[in-house]
């Protein structure tokens, strides 16, 4: 590594005592991947959707060179992941827990050909945000026949759902288990595509398993910066339904 190349990569590590010319995301946004219309970098893609795991691919110009690279917290330009680079090409390493939910930048120290410093930023998400409400109403109890505990032949699911994957390229959809089946709660959609932010309104039919007296589904999404699931778990009997919700971040 020549003399200029350790010192800007020291300098990023240490302090800003010696600026990078700084190239930031030409679209602005927190979509997978980005394009640069000048310096040595010629595109970042995100390869990962984990909070806890980052991966990114980078295509270089000519003679370009990579040598360092961290993942810093977008507000407070903290160190929150010091990432390896491999072969001018990957940049990846692991992301403590407890930053799911803050946004990020990838900033990466490169050099053209020339022998000149860059700091090439890329914009991470956070991991995405679900908000949800929803009633259940059960009705025309059946006490099974001995067969079973007892089960309510109508159950109907009413539900306000919002999401916010803070990019472009953002996805979202229902996981159902085999204790039970809800309707596709994204205004008729299981599933949705380069979803941002949007709201849904919907209700339907709900199935769930007699024997085990229970009902459990997922609402997922995923972006750039990591996963959340966001569980519904309902414990069902002729007296009591109770139910809990829970997030996770992956």
């Amino acid at each position: 590594m020549k003399l200029s190349h350790a010192l800007a990569a020291s300098v990023l590590l240490t302090g800003n005592v010696y600026a990078l010319e700084p190239i930031y995301d030409s679209d602005s946004n927190s979509g997978r991947t980005t394009q640069y219309n000048h310096g040595p970098v010629k595109s970042v893609m995100v390869q990962t959707s984990s909070a806890h795991y980052f991966a990114a691919y980078l295509t270089l110009n000519d003679q370009a060179s990579c040598a360092d690279a961290g993942l810093y917290n977008e507000a407070g330009n903290k160190l929150i992941a010091q990432l390896n680079v491999a072969d001018n090409k990957s940049v990846s390493g692991p992301v403590a827990e407890g930053h799911e939910t803050l946004a990020k930048v990838l900033k990466v120290t490169c050099y053209d050909a020339e022998g000149s410093s860059y700091s090439v930023h890329h914009k991470v998400p956070a991991a995405p945000a679900i908000t949800y409400d929803r009633a259940m109403q059960f009705d025309n109890w059946n006490v099974g026949g001995g067969r079973v505990p007892g089960y309510f032949e109508s159950v109907h699911l009413t539900t306000q759902l919002s999401v916010n994957t803070f990019a472009p390229d953002g996805q979202c959809s229902i996981l159902r288990f085999p204790n039970g089946d809800v309707p596709a709660l994204f205004n008729g959609k299981f599933s949705v595509e380069n979803v941002h932010s949007d709201f849904y309104s919907h209700g339907g039919k709900v199935a769930y398993d007699a024997y085990s007296s229970s009902l459990t589904y997922a609402i997922k999404c995923v972006n750039a910066g990591g996963m959340t699931m966001l569980f519904d778990e309902w414990t069902i009997n002729e007296f009591a339904q109770s139910a809990e919700l829970s997030t996770n971040y992956y």
